[in-house]
């Protein structure tokens, strides 16, 4: 478990610095597409800090995958889960999320949770019988 807590830091330390820089690309997007972007100080400072803390918690996150004892459902469920707590609390403190779209949000990050996951599931199991195959000759 502890080394697990030191992954979970390292891998968020190491993705933490691209949040505000990936900030600072969105911006210059919405602005270059001729959209006002004006933001006060203090509104840039919550959206630097929430990038930055989604992108530590995102690559901390990963580190579930690392734990073989755990089945790859169970994996996936304590992933998903820290992932959309993590964007659902930082979207509603930024106000970036009404409360009433909670349920919208919901069923969009779990959809989109899923499908993204059985794609990676099936090209990996795709990759491991091409493999396997080979192996076997």
């Amino acid at each position: 478990m502890k080394k697990m807590m030191k992954e979970f830091v390292f891998r968020g330390l190491i993705a933490a610095g691209f949040g505000p820089i990936v900030y600072g690309i969105v911006i210059f997007i919405i602005e270059t597409c001729g959209v006002n972007a004006m933001q006060d100080g203090s509104m840039i400072l919550k959206a630097i800090l929430s990038t930055y803390m989604m992108a530590f918690i995102c690559a901390g996150a990963s580190v579930i995958w690392q734990n073989e004892r755990l089945g790859l459902g169970y994996s996936a469920l304590i992933h998903g889960t820290v992932i959309y707590i993590s964007y659902l609390i930082t979207y509603l403190l930024n106000g970036w999320l009404d409360h009433d779209k909670i349920g919208q949000f919901s069923i969009i990050f779990i959809s989109g949770y899923i499908i993204i996951w059985l794609i990676i599931f099936i090209t990996e199991k795709l990759k491991a019988k091409k493999l396997n195959q080979q192996l076997n000759k």
